[in-house]
């Protein structure tokens, strides 16, 4: 048995040598696939910052980077950063140290390039080296959800072996939300109500998309009556939401709304919405996905209150809802729903999952060769939709199971 948990780790940490390795700006490109090599934390975010100068609120700042002397630029502050907070500092920290490691105090303008290389290779170790200890933290909260319920835990060989964990891990930091939401959950499961209200409410503040989840646990604890349990998990879970988000206003307001402003002003990323119209940017689609997230989590938290159904279809559910039918659905936000879906969906419904795990993988391996990755014309979205249709399907079976079982809780 131990042996067989340790194989199951041993693949995690293949999956995260992989991972690292094909998104590595020290290595090539792998199949000669820009799709393969692609991440945000590299040429998403550095390069297009500190290389190409774009976003910048300071311009002067990269300038004076630029032509030779050595700073610690500060995203939100310095220049547009449109990812939460706590991705904010780990950024701000990766980003300072390998600057500092890199560079000289002065520096010729014209070594500017190589030094921004090496520190790109430096910042994107020590990005790589934190989400590969969340991906292992995630792992064993994970396993101690499965042992908790008692089922077998050769599941976890299936988060090892993701197609989407192997290319999304070192890509963004999703795996980081997914690491803190898991671990609040296996808190919560085992009543440790102020952990579990602290870690899922710090994964808000890398993601705002477990918001949903961490409210619907609070209503289905206070369904159960338990005012101590309400009390302490809900203190927790607003001080560790709430204050990082709190601070960035306070400190960079700014950049406050910039992010703000980013995110709601973005296209119809991979969303279910295309099938109604070829206009990544129609207001209706925003629309019709705002009101439905709304209905989905209006009966979500109907049932969580009514204690209706399995708590981890409730966790299911709720951190599926806000990710399927939102507007955007970028391919790395499948990693905060597989291990909840490992630890929660029946034999019948896994290997569908498993699918639309291996489809959300291709996504952005085609996306460079595709001549219209956006909308439906191209192959890149046909993928997307096959991805959204089977997690659609999914997750109407999993409000459903919710619902029947309200209406069994109004019957007894």
């Amino acid at each position: 048995m131990r042996l067989h948990v340790y194989a199951v780790f041993a693949l995690i940490a293949a999956s995260v040598l992989v991972s690292y390795s094909i998104h590595s700006p020290d290595t090539g490109v792998p199949f000669g696939n820009f799709g393969f090599k692609y991440s945000d934390i590299v040429h998403g975010l550095f390069y297009t910052r500190f290389k190409a100068g774009s976003h910048w609120f300071e311009k002067g700042k990269f300038e004076a980077l630029e032509g030779g002397r050595r700073l610690c630029p500060i995203p939100y502050v310095d220049y547009h950063f449109e990812y939460p907070p706590i991705i904010g500092l780990l950024w701000f920290a990766s980003t300072c140290i390998s600057f500092m490691i890199t560079m000289p105090e002065a520096y010729s303008p014209g070594d500017y390039g190589e030094l921004l290389g090496k520190a790109a290779s430096i910042h994107y170790n020590l990005q790589a080296l934190f989400l590969a200890a969340a991906l292992l933290l995630l792992a064993a909260s994970t396993y101690g959800i499965l042992k908790f319920w008692g089922l077998n835990y050769s599941r976890l060989a299936l988060l090892a072996l993701s197609p989407s964990l192997i290319i999304y891990l070192t890509y963004n930091w999703d795996v980081l939300a997914a690491s803190l939401f898991t671990l609040g959950f296996y808190s919560y499961i085992r009543g440790r109500y102020r952990a579990a209200g602290a870690l899922i409410g710090l994964s808000v503040s890398v993601k705002l998309l477990t918001a949903l989840a961490g409210l619907a646990l609070l209503l289905r604890l206070a369904g159960e009556g338990d005012k101590r349990g309400v009390k302490e998990y809900l203190k927790y879970f607003t001080l560790a939401s709430i204050i990082p988000y709190a601070l960035l206003a306070i400190l960079s307001p700014h950049g406050f709304r910039e992010l703000l402003s980013h995110h709601s002003s973005w296209y119809c990323e991979n969303c279910l919405y295309l099938l109604l119209t070829r206009d990544i940017w129609s207001a209706h689609n925003r629309v019709i996905a705002a009101l439905s997230v709304g209905v989905a989590a209006g009966m979500i938290i109907v049932a969580s209150i009514a204690r209706a159904g399995d708590v981890r279809r409730l966790a299911l559910a709720s951190i599926m809802a806000p990710i399927v039918l939102n507007y955007v659905f970028s391919p790395q936000m499948i990693l905060m729903v597989t291990p909840i879906a490992l630890v929660t969906l029946t034999p019948g419904w896994l290997p569908a999952y498993v699918l639309a795990d291996a489809l959300n993988a291709a996504i952005i391996i085609v996306f460079f060769g595709d001549s219209n990755p956006w909308t439906l014309e191209g192959v890149t979205q046909k993928i997307a939709l096959l991805r959204n249709i089977i997690l659609l399907a999914i997750l109407a079976n999993l409000i459903l199971s919710l619902t029947l079982g309200l209406a069994r809780n109004k019957g007894s």
